[in-house]
């Protein structure tokens, strides 16, 4: 029997030799759900020669020796990830333990997978009540990645009676008290990036290690914006502050775990916060998954042997809003460049929150300026009357006089400039709403 394992280095790589701009997110979030399965796996007692490396990719593409992949992710449709529950490969049997869905707006075809492999364990309260409300049994179970053993991950870094920053939103700085910070250390949990910018000897999952590293060296709080940043300090017991722009489904199950904060309290930040004790959630979430696994190894392991065992491999047989408010200096961006005079057009490159302010604010402050494209990589929408087009459609507005491109959504950023430095658009016209993280005090 064989076991599934989500690699982060085999992800992370086909990321770079696939993506259309060669272009890797490598995110410790993403590295830390892995290893976590492994570390299940290991409990369990499978051995490595057992395991079987996956790219995130192959839940899709692998045709092999049946597999049993244990999955603690979340389902993002705006990158495709919902495809996963259309066309997971028919040599996989997953075991979803913890699983959060951005797009509630689950196809009938998808709804059957998951009632397949029921129960569904979920990250937070709006996947678990979306499950329930489609008839899928499920259960609220959080992040499985709040089970990993950070000393593992030790290098004998010390950040003792360090404050780790980890991606902390700029206005948090007019809150932060004078007598801690000398005990700041900034800490970054992501980078995007082509293979080539790296050193030749980089290996991805080695550097993921040694971020955990930094949250295992003993650091008295943790600062963040990140889920996995708190989830992390949970699991290695340190005091941690979530400072979030805005509020997103995807934390509520942290409410009960650790101080949670938005633009509207910043002001009210407990600098002095305590840890909480999750030991007991913690085992229990641990045991679950096991128990999870070690059930799907009972009902499917002598089934998915014998069809390997009586296959015949003859060639052709047979013929997910969470979206975060910061949109602010886009605005201020637009008082600097725009004339109410001038006759202006302009396209929204995602549709969501902040291109909804930025509208009602164009609208009410610039009469001759008229929205005319809207850019969507991955859907087909409709958004004020217009439908959506692939980003590649900007080419034909090179010229335009006055013709503004404003990126609304925070994945889209990820690729925007790559894409109009590409095809030479200007880069005076293009506009781009960003996220802002304190880098030095």
């Amino acid at each position: 029997m064989k076991f599934g394992l989500l690699d982060f280095n085999k992800t992370v790589n086909w990321y770079w030799d696939n993506s259309w701009n060669n272009k890797a997110l490598l995110n410790i979030g993403d590295a830390a759900e892995y290893f976590v399965i492994e570390q299940l796996y290991h409990e369990i007692g499978i051995a490595d020669n057992d395991l079987v490396r996956l790219c995130i990719n192959d839940l899709t593409a692998y045709r092999g020796e049946k597999l049993i992949v244990a999955l603690n992710i979340a389902l993002d449709s705006y990158v495709g990830y919902n495809n996963i529950l259309d066309n997971i490969s028919p040599d996989i049997t997953p075991v979803f333990l913890g699983m959060s869905f951005t797009d509630d707006n689950l196809t009938e075809k998808q709804i059957e997978c998951l009632k397949r492999y029921q129960p569904i364990g979920c990250r937070d309260e709006r996947s678990y009540n979306l499950m329930v409300s489609k008839g899928v049994e499920s259960y609220l179970n959080g992040c499985t990645a709040s089970c990993i053993e950070l000393d593992k991950f030790d290098q004998g870094k010390n950040n003792e009676g360090k404050i780790l920053f980890i991606d902390v939103p700029y206005k948090v700085t007019e809150y932060i008290p004078d007598d801690i910070i000398q005990d700041v250390v900034f800490l970054n949990q992501e980078m995007y990036c082509r293979r080539e910018q790296l050193p030749s000897d980089f290996v991805p999952a080695e550097w993921a290690k040694s971020i955990l590293a930094e949250y295992a060296s003993k650091a008295k709080m943790i600062v963040t914006s990140r889920f996995h940043g708190a989830v992390l300090a949970l699991a290695n017991n340190i005091p941690v502050i979530v400072t979030l722009e805005k509020y997103t489904f995807r934390f509520s199950w942290l409410n009960n775990h650790c101080q949670i904060c938005t633009e509207d309290n910043y002001q009210e930040i407990d600098w002095r916060t305590d840890s909480v004790d999750f030991s007991a959630t913690k085992n229990l979430i641990n045991q679950i998954a096991i128990n999870r696994i070690k059930d799907t190894i009972r009902k499917y392991r002598h089934i998915l042997e014998i069809t390997d065992i009586q296959r015949c491999n003859v060639d052709n047989l047979s013929s997910s809003t969470n979206q975060v408010l910061y949109y602010y200096d886009v605005a201020q961006e637009i008082s600097r460049k725009w004339s109410q005079a001038e006759d202006i057009t302009y396209a929204f490159w995602g549709a969501n929150d902040n291109a909804d302010r930025l509208y009602d604010l164009i609208v009410s402050k610039y009469p001759n300026a008229k929205l005319v494209a809207v850019y969507d990589m991955f859907r087909n929408i409709e958004y004020k009357g217009i439908c959506s087009e692939h980003p590649n459609a900007i080419s034909k507005h090179i010229g335009e006089k006055n013709f503004y491109i404003i990126v609304t959504a925070y994945l889209a950023a990820r690729v925007a400039q790559d894409i109009c430095e590409s095809i030479d658009f200007p880069s005076d016209n293009f506009m781009m709403c960003e996220r802002k993280f304190i880098t030095e005090l």
